[in-house]
Parts: C-alpha cells; sequence; structure tokens
C-alpha cells in the first residue's frame, strides 16, 4: 500500500497501486533478465534458427532432422533467443501550471494528485512486469529530487510516491507554484542516454510549440507515451455570470474578463481545437496517440489504450 501526503491535507491518504500491462514491438538491449524479447542468443525459449556445432558447441541441442538434410552435411544446433528486461521512463513536467487547484471545488482530485497516484501505479506495473522503471522531471531546472536511476527493486512504487508527495510540499512552502515553465523538459529527455527505452512523457503540454517540438527531437530514439493531464474546472467549470480575475500559473500574469455565455463557448471551441492540435503534433512527431488522463482513470483503460497504441 502505497501512502500520499497531499499539501492540502493533513493526515496521510493511502490508495492501492493499479497495475496496467503495456507492450512494445522493438527488442530489448539490456542483459538483465525479462520478460521482453532481445536479439542475444542464449537460454531462452524463443526459437531463433539453427547453427553449427562449432559455432554453438551445445550438443544438447543437435537437431538430428535438419542436420541430415543440411548441405553440406554438418551437426546443426538449435539456437534461441533470450528475454530481458526494458528501461521505463517517467518523465514529469512540474512546471507551476501543475499546481492549479479549482476554487470552486477545493477537495476535488488536483492534477498533482493525479500525477502522483499515476507515476506511482506506473512504477507498480513496470516492477512487477520485471522491467527496470526510472523517474526524470523538470520545469526550468531539472529536478534532482526526482531523479532515480532505472530500478527493478521492490518498494519503488512507494518510493515514488513519497519522494512526489515531498516534492509537493517543499515546492509550495519554497513557491515554487508561480513562475516556473517546463523549459528544461529537452535536457531532462537528453539525459536519459540514447538507449532505447519506454518513456511516458507526462504533462498538460500548456507548452509553446519551439518547446514542444524540442522535447519531441530528443524523444526521437524512445518509444513515447505522451500522457496528457488536464483539469476540466479550468475550462468547463467556470462561472455562468460576472468578473473573473484570470491568472497564468507560469508567467503569474493577470487579466480581468467578462464571464458570459458567448466567451463560455469560445474557451470550449479553442480547448477542442488545442486538443485536436496536439494530437496531431504527437503523433506526427513519431509518438504513440496521447493518453488522456481522467481524474478517474481506471487500469483496464489505461491496459487498452496501451496496447491498441503499440508502435
Amino acid at each position: 500500500m502505497v501512502y500520499l501526503q497531499h499539501a492540502d491535507a493533513s493526515p496521510p491518504q493511502a490508495f492501492e497501486p493499479r497495475q496496467f500491462f503495456y507492450n512494445i514491438h522493438w527488442r530489448a538491449h539490456t542483459y538483465h533478465a525479462g520478460a521482453t524479447l532481445t536479439a542475444h542468443h542464449g537460454n531462452g525459449t524463443d526459437f531463433a534458427g539453427f547453427s553449427s556445432l562449432l559455432a554453438c558447441p551445445d550438443p544438447k541441442r543437435i537437431d538430428i532432422r535438419a542436420s541430415v538434410r543440411s548441405v553440406p552435411q554438418q551437426w546443426l544446433v538449435r539456437t534461441y533467443l533470450e528475454r530481458a528486461a526494458i528501461h521505463v521512463y517517467a518523465v514529469l513536467d512540474v512546471s507551476s501550471s501543475l499546481f492549479f487547484q479549482s476554487t470552486a471545488a477545493p477537495s476535488a482530485s488536483t492534477m498533482r494528485q493525479q500525477l502522483t497516484e499515476f507515476v506511482a501505479s506506473l512504477a507498480w506495473s513496470v516492477t512487477r512486469q520485471g522491467d527496470a522503471f526510472g523517474l526524470r522531471a523538470a520545469n526550468d531546472t531539472a529536478q534532482a529530487s526526482l531523479l532515480r536511476l532505472p530500478s527493478v527493486q521492490p518498494g519503488t512504487a512507494q518510493q515514488v510516491a513519497q519522494q512526489l508527495a515531498a516534492y509537493w510540499q517543499q515546492a509550495l512552502v519554497h513557491g515554487q507554484q508561480q513562475g516556473q515553465g517546463a523549459s528544461a523538459m529537452p535536457a531532462a529527455i537528453e539525459s536519459i542516454g540514447a538507449q532505447r527505452a519506454l518513456v511516458f512523457l507526462i504533462s498538460d503540454f500548456y507548452w509553446p510549440d519551439s518547446l514542444l517540438q524540442r522535447t519531441l527531437k530528443m524523444a526521437q530514439p524512445h518509444d513515447v507515451v505522451p500522457v496528457v493531464l488536464r483539469d476540466r474546472a479550468a475550462v468547463q467549470d467556470l462561472p455562468a455570470f460576472g468578473w473573473a480575475r484570470l491568472r497564468d500559473m507560469e508567467s503569474g500574469a493577470e487579466r480581468s474578463w467578462m464571464l458570459r455565455r458567448g466567451l463560455h463557448q469560445r474557451i470550449q471551441a479553442h480547448a477542442e481545437q488545442q486538443q485536436q492540435a496536439l494530437h496531431r503534433q504527437l503523433v506526427n512527431a513519431g509518438t504513440r496517440a496521447p493518453l488522456w488522463l481522467a481524474p478517474d482513470w481506471r487500469a483496464e483503460a489505461v491496459s487498452r489504450h496501451l496496447m491498441e497504441t503499440m508502435a
């Protein structure tokens, strides 16, 4: 059981990590035992072909029929491919927009809580499948307190949940809930290295196009699953009528708006257009189709999405 300590709640809240499943079409390149097919010949169970006994001196695997049919005749042995673990990373955008919380429904699940639960469940799912889980996070700078090297150790999910809960509390204490963008996200991706990995890129993706393109360019060597966090209160649960004071969480800029039906419709239309444009940009850059994470997300739906969008 994982315990989450939220900045706006005094007692810890317990939740059970939700396990979901994923798959890949490419082969692992590590040598740590796991469930993913590799190109390494060894003592696995996946048949790869035949080789001469001199090249693979393993008399236990001599195939008599294949040897009799060989031209020129020679002793042939069956060869097999090993299975290994892959590296799975969660790369988190922890910019100031993640600290948005509706004043109309202060008790509702925040994006921080949603992100923490998803990442802890991802770590749980990865280690249960035998793969190695790693973590990166950035706003305008890389966040060293949220850096985790790939690990297959049990208990990773609990440690990740505690790390994130502590990070949110410290960020609120030091006033990082305002004025922080996501300009260091390309560097966070780059720090993973060139070895192909399954990368969950988690953000609200309210980014300038230039930042999005730089980040996706750095992510090209990897199998990327964009996970989009959105708080519906930001565009759907607005007051029906009256003056509203809006503040940009990252820049700190404020502006007054007269809320009315026509403006509500424009905000809704712009949000839908932005979602469609983001989907096109991500897919055109070679990522999987984005996973739009609802506050009440279910592990079964996540598994279905990951299986259906296997690149």
